[in-house]
Parts: structure tokens; sequence; C-alpha cells
């Protein structure tokens, strides 16, 4: 199998030689930039949930593409688009992490990394779930040592869960924070009441929005 050319390769190259020359100009260190940061053919790229993927790849005749998202994608973007794909596939979360990143409409390489990981935490969860329910299962079958082994390890397997799933609901988080900019909003209400007169304010989400009744005595 022939190695593919990858950008980054090209652009260390070209840092390598602007040290050696002290970063005075050079022909060889701007034509590898150059090499590296050439726009991608608009024909080339092809993605799922977001990510780029070679015409000649075997995953683009076995799972749906759309166009690509990437505005104007050079071949840094394109590898580690690639590289993105490759990690997610050695995770076991190939899939789950392009739904995801579909799911949350991912706008960039920092979103769709974030998908792969929650959707990584959410695989490995769940594998985590299913092994601490067959060891529950084979702890209320026997009795003794190996009850207690089994307890132990489904204890294990419990704290995996946990840890795994609170990974996931933080990723939520940070991408909320993300896509606001990380303000809060506080909303300050004013309660004029007459005298004499008694007031409850309550507060209920509903719809994504609060709604607040006044009831006066």
């Amino acid at each position: 199998m022939t190695q593919r050319q990858r950008a980054g390769d090209a652009m260390l190259s070209a840092a390598r030689v602007k040290a050696e020359e002290r970063g005075g100009p050079s022909g060889l260190a701007d034509r590898l930039e150059d090499k590296a940061r050439a726009p991608v053919p608009a024909e080339t790229p092809r993605t799922v949930g977001g990510e780029m993927m070679p015409s000649d790849d075997f995953v683009e005749k076995t799972l749906p593409a759309i166009l690509d998202t990437l505005a104007s994608p050079d071949a840094v973007s394109a590898d580690a688009s690639r590289d993105r794909l490759d990690l997610a596939q050695q995770a076991g979360s190939l899939e789950m992490s392009l739904d995801t990143a579909d799911s949350i409409q991912a706008a960039d390489g920092l979103e769709r990394m974030l998908a792969h990981q929650m959707a990584t935490a959410h695989v490995a969860a769940m594998k985590a779930a299913g092994v601490m329910n067959g060891l529950l299962d084979y702890a209320g079958k026997t009795r003794g040592a190996e009850q207690q082994a089994a307890c132990i390890e489904a204890n294990r397997m419990a704290g995996a869960y946990a840890r795994l799933t609170g990974s996931f609901q933080a990723g939520m988080q940070t991408l909320q924070r993300v896509r606001s900019g990380g303000r809060q909003v506080v909303v300050v209400q004013h309660n004029h009441i007459n005298e004499g007169a008694q007031a409850v304010v309550t507060g209920a989400v509903g719809g994504g929005a609060a709604r607040r009744k006044r009831v006066r005595g």
C-alpha cells in the first residue's frame, strides 16, 4: 500500500528549512508551505458528519456522503479530517461520531473533535454498562468468593460508566458555552406591591421560557 503524503510533513519540513536558514528567505520553504496550503479540488472533498474523505477511500463507497461544509479546505484540513475519521474508527465509534457531528451541526474542526469525543465516551459508557449488568446477573446466580468478585468488578464498571457519562454531559455543556460565547444572562425582576398586599412570584420552565404568576391578597 502506498503511504499517503501528509500535509503536516510538508509544513514540518518548511519549518526546519526556515530554522536552518535562521528565518531568511527560502524558496524551498515557501514551496513546501504552498503545497500544504494548496486548495483541495472542489470535486474531491466529500463528507459524512462534516468530515472530508478522499475520492479513493473505501469508506466513501460504504457510507452516505454529503457535500463538504468546510470553507476552502486545503491539504492540512483534509489530512486533519482524515485523521479524525481514522481515530474514531480505531476507537470503535466512527458511525456514532459522524452521527453526533451531524446532530449538533458541527461548524468547524473543534466542534467535530468535541462531537467525536462525546460519541466515544457514550460508546464506552454503554459497553461498561453492558459488562456491569452481566456481572450483576452472574453475581445473582452464585455465592461466596465468586459473587464477591463479580460485585467488585461490577462496582468498577459502575464507576467507569459514571465517569464516562459525566464526560459526555460535560461535553454538552462545553458545546453550549462555546456557542454562547461563555455569556451568562441574569434576569432581575422588580415587584411593586401596595401596602397591605401580598405577592407570590413563581417561576416554571416551559418551552424554553420562564412563566411567572403574581397572586395578590
